[in-house]
């Protein structure tokens, strides 16, 4: 082996450059034998190293035999997610997934009574599964250096806003369907109706989740900022869920699953405001309408927020975990909290009617008390007319209570 030194000359008077090789050092065998081999003891081994070819100068780049210092130690920084925005992630994370299985329970407590049967509980059982499916997606975002965790992101979070979205939406629908339908017909929505829309927006999103597994998985990946040191070598890194292979973007999967949603998303705030002026039992509607305007506010500025934010892995995971908390809050107060308020409030009337009830039952017991007693002293038997009349009065009684708290609670609201 040997080590040339190839150095350009200056130009000559016609223009021309010409190169000039130079051997400045040799790789070659040094005397004495310094080894021998186990297997063959015939076997030896010479030592060798490098030798300066005497009188021969090596030339370097800057025209002098002068070596360039030694580089530096290479070190690369790794920018990675802060133990503190992790932990606010999950706080919200944990609290999403608890109210999402708090009125899921409220849900199957209560489906018998008026209120939920009014609403349907499937379409209250589907706001929370797809709200507890969605903000699941905030323990993957939370794990760096796995690639299944990476690849889990988009599939919980597209999967859960469909859920929600479908139901809202079929929801909506069938609101706007019943009011502006121009024929008396009675018009039924049953469980098919609800998974329509829900079954047309999940093929299409997991035809791209499909293909964007399998043409372009994402995979935990550092991603190098662009700040380089005097030597040209990167100084910074940040952790990034990125396709494996590097020619295979994945943006134009990305795009289009925002594109099918956004547009989804646009046609159902259309819906809502054809139906603003629609007014249902505990004014579903509105609060349907209120949070697809919020699904849609969040949409508008949570994407260019995410991509500001892209290349710092603590404020991504701040903005994409408070993103997922609001659309979850905001499919689930609005629906239920509502719910919950008349439900109390019809709970309270009942007990009201009962108790009007039993006193005119009390009331009834005195007079026929009076009765049995002017019976006894006239030596006759009340009259069947007397109790009839008393009875049919009663009734008469319950029913009017019953009106003047419906009245009265209708005039209050």
């Amino acid at each position: 082996y040997s080590v040339t030194n190839i150095v350009k000359t200056e130009p000559d008077i016609h223009g021309l450059v010409s190169f000039s090789a130079t051997v400045t050092h040799v790789f070659e065998r040094v005397d004495g034998v310094y080894n021998t081999g186990e297997n063959d003891p015939e076997r030896t081994a010479y030592a060798s190293e490098w030798q300066p070819v005497e009188g021969a100068r090596f030339i370097y780049s800057d025209g002098t035999t002068n070596p360039p210092p030694v580089l530096p130690p290479y070190v690369q920084e790794k920018i990675t997610l802060s133990t503190g925005a992790r932990v606010f992630g999950l706080v919200l994370c944990g609290a999403a997934l608890l109210l999402s299985i708090a009125f899921f329970a409220w849900t199957l407590s209560y489906r018998k009574t008026v209120v939920v049967r009014a609403s349907q509980p499937l379409f209250l059982d589907l706001l929370c599964i797809g709200a507890f499916i969605m903000a699941a997606a905030i323990i993957p975002m939370s794990v760096e250096g796995s690639d299944a965790a990476c690849q889990a992101i988009p599939w919980l979070f597209t999967t859960g806003f469909i859920v929600v979205f479908s139901a809202l939406l079929s929801n909506m629908k069938r609101v706007n369907e019943m009011y502006f339908r121009r024929d008396c017909r009675r018009v039924v929505v049953g469980a098919k109706d609800v998974m329509k829309p829900f079954l047309f927006l999940f093929t299409e999103n997991l035809a791209i989740l499909i293909s964007w597994t399998v043409v372009a998985p994402l995979t935990s990946k550092y991603i190098e900022t662009g700040a380089e040191d005097k030597f040209g070598r990167s100084t910074s890194a940040y952790h990034s869920c990125y396709p494996q292979d590097a020619s295979k973007q994945d943006i134009t999967f990305l795009v289009l699953i925002l594109s099918i949603n956004l547009i989804s998303l646009l046609y159902a705030n259309v819906e809502a405001f054809r139906g603003r002026s629609i007014r249902t039992q505990y004014s579903e509607s509105k609060f349907i309408g209120l949070t697809m305007l919020i699904l849609l506010q969040a949409f508008i500025i949570g994407v260019p927020l995410f991509i500001v934010a892209y290349d710092s892995p603590t404020a991504r995971f701040v903005v994409t975990s408070s993103l997922t908390f609001i659309l979850c809050t905001a499919v689930l107060l609005p629906m239920f909290l509502p719910k919950m308020k008349y439900l109390r409030k019809y709970q309270e009337q009942q007990e009201r009617i009962a108790v009007k009830k039993k006193l005119l039952k009390k009331k009834q017991w005195a007079l026929d008390g009076l009765a049995y007693g002017d019976w006894q002293s006239e030596g006759g038997a009340p009259s069947a007319h007397y109790q009839t009349s008393f009875v049919n009065d009663e009734e008469k009684a319950s029913r009017g209570l019953e009106i003047m708290d419906m009245d009265e609670e209708r005039h209050r609201d």
